[in-house]
């Protein structure tokens, strides 16, 4: 497999879970980190974590022109990760259109600017890797948004990566993290949500974002790869 040293790797997503532990791990083999998100204070600590070998840009991943400037302003790119995007609770799809159009230009309308504007700036043997959910093989209840989001994305990466070869495009399908999102939709109960969860999984646990950045690294280095979609979930898929 290639090496990431010195290699300019740009994580969509950045300033927590996934993509916070993605930028950490390249940094480790020695690439240059450039990370995203919207929120300028995350990003703010997220740079603290990850010292001085990693650029923080605020910008919103479905905000096209933003795009299009990031990859202007960065110049050749290694290879780009997508971990913006989170669950939409919608059971019945009774929630509002608008909460409905922002996920869907997050995840799938974000990872096409990316694609779009990134691609002609990349080096031949670069990659593409975004990241949807075993939503898109194993909806849940309440999953309606969420399941058409990441199947969209999972089918956008298969047909990019014939449109874009001999760049590389793949998908990290994650199943159920241990990252900061779970404050979000479970509160105060977030721990017991958690337990109730990993005792339904092969093996016994929800997975760490470390392993999640190990799959999304495999996937940046080893060139034999593409039109994938790969799947981390303890077992998710077969229980």
């Amino acid at each position: 497999m290639s090496s990431l040293k010195d290699c300019l790797v740009v994580i969509l997503g950045g300033s927590s879970g996934i993509g916070l532990a993605t930028a950490k791990a390249a940094l480790d083999e020695g690439a240059n980190v450039v990370i995203t998100g919207r929120s300028a204070e995350r990003l703010a600590r997220a740079k603290l974590t990850l010292g001085d070998g990693a650029r923080a840009v605020a910008v919103d991943s479905a905000n096209e022109e933003g795009i299009r400037q990031l990859f202007a302003d960065l110049g050749p790119v290694d290879h780009v990760l997508c971990a913006a995007g989170a669950p939409v609770a919608a059971k019945r799809l009774q929630v509002d259109t608008a909460v409905i159009r922002e996920a869907l230009d997050i995840r799938l309308l974000g990872d096409i600017y990316v694609a779009k504007y990134a691609a002609p700036t990349m080096r031949k043997n670069g990659s593409i890797t975004f990241v949807a959910g075993v939503a898109a093989a194993r909806p849940y209840e309440g999953s309606p948004v969420t399941t058409a989001a990441c199947a969209a994305v999972e089918g956008l990466a298969r047909s990019l990566a014939i449109d874009l070869a001999p760049l590389r495009v793949n998908t990290l399908r994650p199943g159920y993290v241990d990252t900061p999102l779970w404050d979000r939709v479970a509160g105060a109960q977030r721990e017991e949500y958690i337990a109730k969860i990993a005792k339904k999984l092969l093996v016994g646990r929800i997975g760490r974002p470390e392993e999640l950045a190990d799959a999304a690294l495999f996937l940046m280095k080893n060139g034999y790869v593409t039109g994938t979609t790969l799947t981390i979930d303890g077992g998710f898929l077969l229980v």
